[in-house]
């Protein structure tokens, strides 16, 4: 009886705690992503866009967002991919052979979703842009004796159990078993 390698693509979507944030870079992700929101909705609302561009927009257009704000809205960014990296790595590499982080973005620099005008609009593009949530693209190898039926489901399940805890908002978004 031999042993295979079973490689399965995962995707979540995780949040940083707002303490964690503070303690190790000094500000909290939310009061950034108001502060931002403020300026992108006023710059908008004056510019006719109707839509709310991506963050890196905003790069070319220093009289829209305070370029200070850009700066420490990438520090906490950078902080909090660092930090998800750290420990995802650090408690999956306890029940998968191999972790590898594919893809890894702060939703902050998307496209918002929201429209300008809304009621809810600024709360929202708020939430959209502080830095503390992340989406991620993950490859998880185990070594196994066979195959078997619904080894997405729990590799699911492992990474729920074991990579869960640091998060203050953790969504496993599926798996896929990936053959070769």
């Amino acid at each position: 009886m031999g042993v295979e390698v079973v490689t399965i693509a995962a995707s979540l979507t995780v949040s940083v705690p707002e303490e964690v944030v503070e303690t190790q870079v000094g500000y909290l992700p939310w009061v950034l992503g108001e502060n931002l929101a403020g300026q992108v909705d006023t710059w908008v609302m004056e510019e006719r866009t109707g839509y709310y561009p991506a963050l890196d927009f905003f790069r070319e257009q220093p009289e829209a967002v305070d370029p200070a704000l850009l700066h420490l809205i990438d520090e906490v960014a950078t902080f909090c991919a660092a930090y998800a990296r750290r420990e995802l790595r650090r408690r999956l590499s306890r029940v998968f052979s191999n972790v590898q982080i594919e893809q890894l973005q702060c939703t902050a620099y998307t496209m918002p979703k929201m429209r300008p005008n809304r009621s809810n609009g600024p709360m929202e593009l708020a939430q959209h842009y502080a830095p503390d949530k992340l989406k991620m693209e993950l490859l998880l190898s185990s070594i196994q004796k066979a195959r078997f039926e619904g080894e997405e489901r729990m590799a699911l399940d492992k990474v729920s159990r074991f990579a869960r805890e640091p998060f203050s908002t953790f969504q496993l978004n599926g798996a896929k078993l990936l053959e070769g």
